[in-house]
């Protein structure tokens, strides 16, 4: 069995008293304050995770704005390039296509009363007319007429078309002019 003697007088004993106080307060904050270092610790890797992911986020967001940006523009570009073969096309009719009624009225204005042209037929830039002439002089004035008129060349009358003086059936050979036919 032990023995204790309080030899200590009261002061000291209240000191020693405040100081195991003290030191056991110690020693618990000590121990409470390490869970709260390790919980900030934590929270600070947490904020910093965060924030990398917010900043990847961000560059995903601009890049797939981008990207959207990218796909409409090369969308606009093959609109572009489609519409574009389209007018090429256009432009390419129009410059190819003839305009036969102006050449048509000039026939029609060139021809006198007494020729009736039964068929007419084209082939690149020759026409080939068929009909009737009341007289021989109709038939020379229709190819004088044809001759004065600046779109018609290479006018050809087959003398076989001259032999007959009334009612003759004819034929009439006839170029015309490239600008004449794509000009409006």
């Amino acid at each position: 069995m032990k023995i204790y003697l309080d030899l200590l007088p009261q002061q000291r004993k209240q000191e020693i008293k405040r100081k195991k106080t003290f030191r056991s307060i110690l020693r618990e904050e000590v121990l409470f304050l390490f869970p709260v270092i390790a919980f900030i610790i934590i929270l600070l890797n947490v904020y910093y995770v965060l924030t990398l992911q917010r900043d990847s986020s961000a560059t995903g967001h601009k890049t797939e704005q981008s990207q959207d940006k990218y796909q409409q523009l090369s969308t606009y570009e093959a609109k572009f390039k489609q519409t574009n073969i389209l007018d090429q096309k256009l432009v390419k009719i129009k410059t190819g296509h003839l305009h036969w009624q102006q050449i048509f009225q000039k026939l029609s204005d060139a021809t006198p009363d007494g020729i009736y042209v039964s068929e007419l037929s084209t082939k690149d830039y020759k026409v080939f007319m068929v009909g009737k002439a009341k007289t021989r002089e109709d038939l020379l004035g229709f190819k004088e007429k044809l001759e004065s008129v600046e779109c018609f060349s290479d006018i050809n009358v087959p003398l076989s078309n001259l032999v007959v003086k009334n009612d003759i059936d004819f034929q009439i050979d006839l170029t015309i002019t490239e600008n004449c036919l794509k000009q409006q």
